[in-house]
């Protein structure tokens, strides 16, 4: 079986990401989905640029360091699109967003993830995918912890009366899939 790495210790991103390419483009009879583990030190990077940029970056350093090890590397990045500008820095805006009033109540916004893929003959494949949600103010202050997304406790999903982390594993994939299977599908990444 063939190997994927998503360049990310972030728990959260790791699930829901690795649950969609299993239903897309690295099926899960032929490949098996790795996170990157605590354990492993690859040298952090300034996070700079836009989300695909940083997707980029994340990627080609990883795969400098490990593209012995796997097939596939995959970098991610997020952005939110709120009151239509674009804001590539998300941990910016957490407080603001969760405790400030920084989103109004029902109000919609997108969110934005960037995907880069690089295979071992160093083809690179690259997208940025959006998925709308409404935000809702938090009903009790949460612990904020390393390796997750906080968001998830704000935003809904269209059509759904509870927020993205109270969803099951398959209401989270089947609304991700929703906006970004036809995306990912249209990379017509190579399989080796």
């Amino acid at each position: 079986m063939k190997k994927v790495l998503i360049a990310t210790t972030n728990k959260d991103k790791y699930d829901i990401v690795s649950r969609i390419f299993k239903k897309t483009i690295f099926q899960e009879d032929e490949f098996i989905i790795e996170k990157l583990s605590d354990d492993v030190h690859i040298p952090s990077l300034k996070e700079e640029g836009s989300n695909i940029e940083r997707a980029r970056k994340k990627a080609i350093n990883a795969h400098n360091f490990l593209k012995n090890d796997y097939d596939y590397i995959v970098g991610l990045d997020d952005a939110l699109i709120i009151k239509g500008n674009i804001e590539p820095d998300i941990k910016k805006y957490i407080n603001k967003i969760l405790y400030e009033n920084y989103l109004h109540d029902g109000e919609e916004y997108i969110f934005n993830r960037a995907y880069c893929i690089i295979d071992k003959n160093n083809n690179i494949y690259e997208v940025a995918l959006n998925i709308p949600e409404i935000y809702h103010p938090l009903k009790e202050k949460i612990v904020l912890e390393d390796h997750t997304y906080p968001l998830s406790h704000v935003s809904y999903p269209i059509g759904y009366d509870k927020p993205v982390c109270k969803l099951s594993d398959e209401e989270a994939t089947d609304y991700f899939l929703k906006y970004v299977k036809e995306g990912l599908m249209n990379l017509k990444i190579k399989k080796h």
